[in-house]
C-alpha cells in the first residue's frame, strides 16, 4: 500500500500545478506589474513571456528558468548586490503601496507553483499544459 500515498502527492501537486497556470493565465498580469515595479521591463518582460505561454496552453515547465528567476526577483533576492538595477528599484516603492502587497501575493503564488512543479518533476513528470 505504499504507492496509495506517493499517488495522493502526485496528485496534490498536479492540482496545485493545475491551479498555478490557471493563476497565471487570469492573474497573469499581477505577476507582470509586480516585475516591472520591482526589475524593470526586461523582467516585465520575462514574466510576460511565462504568461503567454501558460495562456497559450504551453508547457510552462519549459520556462522553469524564468519561473525560478521570477521567484527570487519577487522575494528580493537580489537586493542585496547594492549596484544592481533590482536594488535600486527595490528601494523606490513604498511598502504601504497596494503594489508591493501585490508583489508579495505574486511570490506567495509562484512559491506554491514553482515548489509543485519542481516535485512534479522530481519525479519525471514533464511537460505540464492545461488548456484554456
Amino acid at each position: 500500500m505504499r504507492h496509495i500515498p506517493e499517488a495522493h502527492s502526485l496528485a496534490r501537486h498536479a492540482n496545485i500545478t493545475s491551479e498555478f497556470i490557471r493563476w497565471l493565465r487570469v492573474e497573469g498580469h499581477s505577476l507582470v506589474a509586480a516585475a516591472r515595479l520591482l526589475g524593470g521591463s526586461a523582467w516585465a518582460k520575462r514574466a510576460e513571456d511565462v504568461v503567454k505561454t501558460a495562456r497559450a496552453g504551453h508547457d510552462v515547465a519549459a520556462r522553469r528558468a524564468d519561473l525560478l528567476a521570477l521567484r527570487k526577483l519577487l522575494h528580493l533576492e537580489f537586493t542585496s548586490q547594492l549596484e544592481s538595477g533590482e536594488a535600486l528599484r527595490f528601494a523606490l516603492p513604498d511598502p504601504d503601496d497596494p503594489r508591493a502587497e501585490e508583489a508579495q501575493l505574486c511570490a506567495e503564488a509562484l512559491d506554491r507553483g514553482v515548489r509543485a512543479l519542481e516535485a512534479l518533476r522530481l519525479v519525471g513528470v514533464v511537460n505540464l499544459r492545461e488548456t484554456a
